[in-house]
């Protein structure tokens, strides 16, 4: 079958590959579309080092069953699924709890096992969820980043009436942007260096943008929050600078929750978060219902997902994808990718 390799660095290669054995349990999956992440195109950039290459990538996939371990129940050859990539153990503290997203043995498609930028996948049976009728493979493929928008809101416990700050306004941001829409009837204000990013967070229910390069952030909060700050701050980007922002800009008794994943040491004004009991929480993933909210959510037409599907590439031209992303070529919030 035919797959991109990851080799490092900029080095995306369509190479011949064997195809994926079918264990017991799994099933083989003919990839229809696959979405690249945020993560992936940090490892293409050379900004992260959590893949080891050669890898092939993709964790945000959509395609059709064409082949069943002896052990599947449940799904037959035909179906069309989307698939919940974490693969976790189900036995130590933090799965029996229901917080399988930080299983001691946590693995990943696409990150640990080779990934869905490839003809097929083979992927555990019982993380395979149903797409519902009159939702795309394109669509679908947006359920994983939806998870983690619908985990990280879940996490940061948004209310009734609270004043949102977003800081970063990529594709999480702006899914985050969504979730919280539908949660509060308070102020959302959203962060971007990008003005077509702003333009776009406007368009899907932001009240206030903000380009910090050309305006003091947490001076806009202030103005817009009759200088107590917003209630909760949720920072996605994964700097030491955006995180100091979103903790100056919280109210006391405010909340800030970090999705982004960068920088991994950063230092933050504890004598803020201490005196104004301001709580500094992660958030990683998904877990509990949270995939299943998702693709809820876009199967009832809930969020907007039209911004984030207009990119496609064929397999063959991966590489554009990755450089589209990057900003050498159209500079796009998601490249999807059809084998």
């Amino acid at each position: 079958m035919k797959a991109a390799v990851w080799y490092g660095g900029k080095d995306v290669r369509v190479e011949d590959v064997q195809e994926p054995r079918v264990g017991a349990d799994d099933v083989l999956i003919k990839v229809r579309a696959v979405g690249i992440c945020g993560s992936d195109l940090h490892a293409f950039e050379g900004l992260s080092k959590r893949r080891v290459p050669p890898l092939i990538m993709g964790h945000e996939f959509a395609g059709d069953v064409v082949e069943l371990g002896s052990n599947v129940k449940g799904l037959v050859e035909g179906m069309r699924v989307t698939v919940e990539p974490m693969l976790t153990c189900g036995e130590c503290s933090p799965c029996k709890r229901g917080q399988s997203n930080i299983c001691l043995n946590l693995r990943f498609m696409g990150l640990h096992t080779p990934g869905a930028l490839a003809e097929y996948v083979a992927a555990p049976a019982h993380r395979c969820y149903t797409i519902p009728e009159g939702v795309t493979y394109e669509e679908a493929s947006l359920a994983e980043p939806l998870a983690v928008a619908v985990h990280a809101v879940n996490r940061t416990a948004v209310r009734l009436d609270d004043d949102v700050l977003l800081v970063g306004g990529g594709i999480i941001g702006l899914l985050i942007l969504q979730v919280s829409k539908r949660r509060t009837t308070g102020q959302i204000i959203v962060t971007d260096l990008i003005d077509r990013r702003l333009r776009l967070a406007e368009s899907l229910g932001a009240d206030i943008t903000v380009n910090p390069g050309r305006e003091d952030v947490v001076k806009r909060v202030m103005g817009a929050t009759s200088g107590q700050g917003v209630n909760v701050a949720v920072e996605v980007v994964g700097l030491q600078a955006t995180l100091q922002q979103a903790v100056a800009s919280v109210r006391k008794g405010g909340s800030v929750t970090v999705v982004g994943l960068l920088e991994r040491m950063m230092t933050v004004d504890m004598m803020k978060v201490v005196s104004s009991e301001v709580e500094v929480r992660g958030t990683y993933t998904y877990a509990g219902g949270d995939f299943e909210t998702s693709l809820n959510l876009i199967r009832d037409h809930k969020v907007n997902l039209e911004p984030f599907l207009a990119h496609t590439f064929p397999l063959e031209e991966v590489q554009k994808g990755f450089e589209a992303m990057a900003g050498n070529g159209e500079r796009v919030l998601k490249a999807i990718i059809k084998p």
